[in-house]
């Protein structure tokens, strides 16, 4: 429900109710997945055993293997469920406090942003060491997001906008993850042939390489629209003749 109610208020009229109301719906949606992941991230670390049935027993090394590759995942997914909640209090918060920019910067914020960098260094080191391209790989979205984030509550706004181009990067960046989540899990699930080709890593990569062009592309036609990229806006009619 959450990736289809995505593209509603992608498309619909900005600040109208449509976008409103789909827009929220997507929210409530979305922090049930992020919810549901943290739940199952936190099963799988502590519990391995016991949320997964064998039909032979396990030897000894097979045990501690599978303890040790259960417990890389569910680092792995509770990364990506922090990655998607500071995507998306970001996009959230940032409507809330446009009036009042400082009342974003709160502990929570600081520390959610913050433990998102490190859990996307930890992903990037962990990936490195055991030969993991999916964990490396996915790390610069972590840096990229919640980096961006800190940096923002930390510079302040620079144009009279900035709430606009922070909600629009944002959500499409809560989208990258779900897209991401739904088409690695989904196709392994659905097309477990492709878990087997080097075919599936396009799943993991391409959500992202697309929702940042959407990123770069959208907030590059805004800041166009309110004359904010940088270039002085032509003179209109009114403004050429002061007679009229």
């Amino acid at each position: 429900m959450a990736l289809l109610a995505f593209w509603i208020p992608a498309f619909a009229k900005k600040g109208g109710r449509v976008h409103v109301n789909a827009g929220w719906f997507y929210v409530i949606c979305m922090s049930v997945v992020v919810v549901t992941a943290f739940i199952l991230s936190g099963m799988s670390f502590a519990w391995p055993l016991r949320v997964r049935t064998f039909d032979h027993a396990l030897s000894a090394d097979e045990v501690a293997r599978f303890i040790r590759n259960s417990r890389i995942f569910a680092f792995f997914l509770a990364y990506l469920a922090g990655l998607t909640l500071a995507a998306g209090w970001q996009g959230v918060r940032v409507l809330q406090t446009r009036q009042n920019p400082p009342a974003l910067r709160t502990p929570f914020t600081f520390a959610l942003n913050a433990a998102v960098v490190l859990a996307a260094l930890g992903s990037l080191f962990v990936g490195l060491r055991d030969g993991n391209s999916v964990l490396w790989a996915m790390s610069p979205v972590g840096l990229l997001v919640s980096g961006g984030n800190l940096s923002y509550l930390l510079r302040g706004p620079q144009t009279k906008m900035h709430w606009w181009y922070e909600h629009l990067a944002s959500m499409i960046g809560t989208g990258i993850a779900g897209y991401t989540a739904f088409f690695v899990f989904g196709a392994r699930q659905l097309l477990p042939g492709l878990t087997r080709t080097n075919f599936y890593a396009v799943f993991w990569v391409a959500p992202t390489i697309v929702g940042v062009i959407a990123i770069f592309l959208t907030i590059g036609y805004y800041r166009r629209k309110f004359h904010e990229d940088g270039r002085a806006a032509k003179p209109s009619n009114t403004q050429m003749n002061p007679a009229v």
